[in-house]
C-alpha cells in the first residue's frame, strides 16, 4: 500500500479514474453488442477483439504506404506530416485492442504488448499512455509502463497528472529515487494541487525511509 488513510484513497482514486477513461468507451460498444446480437457473434469480447485487430491492420497499411510516401519525398512536409499522423493512429488502434484483450483477459500478455506498442507509436498521446498505465496496473507490471511515461513526459513536460502516475508507478516498481524526482516535479507544476498534500506528504514519508535504510 503507497499511501494510508485519506492519502491512499485519495491517489488510488486517480489510477481508478484512468482505468475507468481507458474502458468507458469500449465498454459502450460491448454493452450495445450484446444487446443488439453484435454482428451475430456469440461474444461480444471476441468480437471487439477481431473488430480492433481488423483496425490495427487496417492502420498498419496505412502506415506503410506513408512510410514509402516519406521515403519517396524525404523533403515533403505534408508527407511527414501524413507518416507522423500514421503512426498515431497505429498506436490508438494498438491501443483499442490492448483494452479489448484485458477486457476479455486481465492476464492476457498480449494486452500487454499491444499497450506498449501502441505508447511507442504516439508518445505523446495521453489517452494511450493511460490505457498502457491502466493494463500495466491491472497486470501488476508497474515497471512496463515506466519508459512509455518519461517519453510522453519529455512531449508534454508539463502535464503535471502524470508526474502522480509516474511517482505512483515507480513506486510500486521498488524505484524510489525515480518516485521522488516525479513527485518533486509535480509540486514544481502545481503546488496548490487539491492533490499536492498528499504528495508532500508522501516524499516526507519516502526521505524517512530512506535513512531508516540508510
Amino acid at each position: 500500500m503507497l499511501f494510508d488513510g485519506r492519502h491512499h484513497k485519495t491517489l488510488i482514486k486517480a489510477i481508478a479514474i484512468v482505468t475507468i477513461i481507458a474502458f468507458a468507451g469500449f465498454g459502450v460498444v460491448v454493452a450495445v453488442m450484446a444487446s443488439t446480437g453484435g454482428c451475430g457473434a456469440a461474444d461480444p469480447l471476441t468480437q471487439a477483439i477481431g473488430d480492433a485487430e481488423q483496425r490495427v491492420a487496417t492502420a498498419q497499411a496505412t502506415l506503410s504506404t506513408a512510410q514509402a510516401a516519406a521515403e519517396a519525398s524525404p523533403k515533403s512536409a505534408s508527407a511527414k506530416a501524413d507518416l507522423a499522423r500514421a503512426r498515431t493512429d497505429l498506436g490508438t488502434a494498438q491501443s483499442s485492442l490492448a483494452q479489448a484483450r484485458l477486457a476479455k483477459d486481465t492476464n492476457d500478455p498480449a494486452a500487454l504488448t499491444d499497450a506498449q506498442a501502441a505508447a511507442r507509436n504516439a508518445p505523446g498521446d495521453q489517452d494511450v499512455v493511460l490505457a498502457l498505465v491502466s493494463v500495466a496496473t491491472a497486470q501488476n507490471s508497474p515497471s512496463t509502463a515506466l519508459p512509455a511515461i518519461a517519453a510522453y513526459t519529455r512531449v508534454n513536460p508539463r502535464d503535471a497528472q502524470m508526474y502522480v502516475y509516474w511517482g505512483q508507478l515507480a513506486e510500486q516498481a521498488g524505484q524510489r529515487t525515480q518516485a521522488v524526482l516525479a513527485y518533486q516535479r509535480f509540486l514544481e507544476l502545481a503546488p496548490d494541487d487539491t492533490v499536492a498534500p498528499d504528495i508532500r506528504q508522501r516524499l516526507s514519508d519516502l526521505a524517512k525511509q530512506g535513512s531508516a535504510s540508510g
